[in-house]
């Protein structure tokens, strides 16, 4: 069965959540591991990054709605062979659990990895789809709302303390330490991933272009998230 791996920033959105769950995807599948990326934002944003163009119906909308078989929803990308996606519509709709849980146990016998593109939410309303992963990634920013968010978040969710929560500080740069030692006091081992003028999506549309010209650091430094996802029993010290 394949680890599934959440990410998620509680109610705060622009964090960069689905840039960086294809970046991620994407990483793994490159390196030879087979991945499900589940588009469940109303927007369809890592949809269109991971995909040539839009895939039409049936959307995983129409699987939750009883129109399309798990298996009719799944696209493989062109980008790599290791790389599929459930797709998202502009009209997402209401997300049902049990029958993503279904979803994923199907198509999880085929992948090592699922990825869960998750929308920002108010209250406790995706808190059922966010119990399905093992693997938690907290995608903040360097600035004290979206801080605030995931710790309100996940500080007060049961469910987490089961889960292997994976910290990131995404958007990052140098001059804005002062919110990574924050999050060190908070959380301990914590992942930057240095902002990026390729991952604003300006000058690049689709993920492949945008891995293509990352920088060096940014590279390594989604490696060395990929490298935690991928190892997710290895203790982490620094």
């Amino acid at each position: 069965m394949s680890d599934i791996v959440a990410f998620g920033s509680g109610y705060k959105g622009g964090t960069g959540k689905s840039v960086l769950s294809s970046l991620v995807g994407y990483t793994l599948a490159l390196n030879g591991r087979k991945v499900l990326l589940v588009d469940l934002g109303e927007y369809g944003s890592s949809t269109n990054l991971c995909l040539e163009e839009d895939p039409g119906p049936p959307y995983l909308s129409d699987f939750f709605w009883g129109k399309a078989t798990w298996r009719d929803v799944i696209v493989e990308s062109s980008y790599s062979s290791n790389l599929w996606i459930a797709p998202s519509s502009k009209e997402q709709g209401p997300i049902d659990a049990e029958s993503l849980e279904y979803l994923l146990d199907n198509a999880g016998k085929y992948v090592d990895y699922v990825i869960l593109d998750l929308p920002s939410y108010p209250g406790t309303l995706l808190d059922p789809i966010a119990m399905l992963a093992d693997i938690i990634v907290l995608v903040t920013n360097p600035d004290r709302l979206s801080i605030l968010a995931v710790k309100n978040w996940i500080s007060t969710r049961p469910f987490a303390k089961n889960k292997l929560k994976i910290p990131v500080l995404n958007k990052y740069h140098s001059l804005l330490h002062k919110w990574l030692d924050k999050m060190r006091e908070e959380y301990g081992v914590v992942f930057p991933i240095s902002f990026d003028p390729a991952l604003t999506f300006t000058f690049t549309e689709t993920i492949k272009e945008a891995y293509s010209l990352i920088s060096k650091r940014t590279r390594e430094e989604v490696m060395l998230l990929v490298q935690r996802i991928n190892k997710p029993l290895l203790k982490v010290t620094g």
